[in-house]
C-alpha cells in the first residue's frame, strides 16, 4: 500500500477552488438557493393562509408556482453553449430570470360552500415544503462552510 499524497490532497483547498469561474458559480448557486428559500417561505405563508380559511365559505386556495417553471426551463431541449469569453451570454443566468407566480385555484370545490381547501392536502404540502426548506438551508450552510474553510486556509 502506497503512502503517496495525491495532488488533490496536497494542493490547498483555496487553490482548487480558484479554478476559473468556480468562485462565481458558488456565489450564483448560493444566490439561487436563496431564491428557492424565498419561494418556500412564501409557499409556507400561503399554505398557512389556506389552513386559516379552511372553514370560510367560498374561499379558494392559493399556491405559488416556481418548481414547475424551473422544471420546464431545465427540460427545454437546447444546444449547450460554451463560453470562452467573460462577455459571452451566460446560459445559467436564465434560471435566475424565472419569477415565481402566485395563483388561485378556481377549478374545483369538493364542498357545498364552494371552499376548495383540503386540510389533509394542505398539511402534506406544508410538511413537504418544510423538508425542502430545511434541505436547501443546509446546502447554503455547507456552501458557506466551504467558503469559510477557503478563507481560513488562505490566511496560512
Amino acid at each position: 500500500m502506497s503512502n503517496n499524497i495525491t495532488d488533490k490532497q496536497y494542493i490547498p483547498f483555496r487553490l482548487r477552488l480558484e479554478k476559473k469561474g468556480e468562485w462565481m458559480n458558488m456565489f450564483k448557486t448560493i444566490d439561487f438557493m436563496g431564491t428557492l428559500l424565498d419561494v418556500k417561505l412564501k409557499r409556507h405563508e400561503l399554505i398557512s393562509n389556506n389552513l386559516a380559511n379552511v372553514d370560510t365559505p367560498g374561499y379558494k386556495r392559493y399556491d405559488i408556482s416556481f418548481e414547475e417553471l424551473l422544471k420546464n426551463r431545465l427540460n427545454k431541449r437546447s444546444i449547450p453553449l460554451t463560453t470562452t469569453n467573460d462577455k459571452h451570454i451566460d446560459t445559467k443566468k436564465q434560471l435566475m430570470d424565472i419569477k415565481p407566480t402566485i395563483y388561485r385555484e378556481q377549478e374545483y370545490s369538493y364542498r357545498n360552500d364552494n371552499n376548495n381547501v383540503d386540510i389533509d392536502k394542505e398539511m402534506v404540502e406544508m410538511v413537504k415544503n418544510t423538508f425542502s426548506y430545511n434541505i436547501i438551508s443546509e446546502q447554503i450552510s455547507k456552501n458557506f462552510k466551504i467558503l469559510q474553510t477557503a478563507i481560513s486556509e488562505g490566511r496560512k
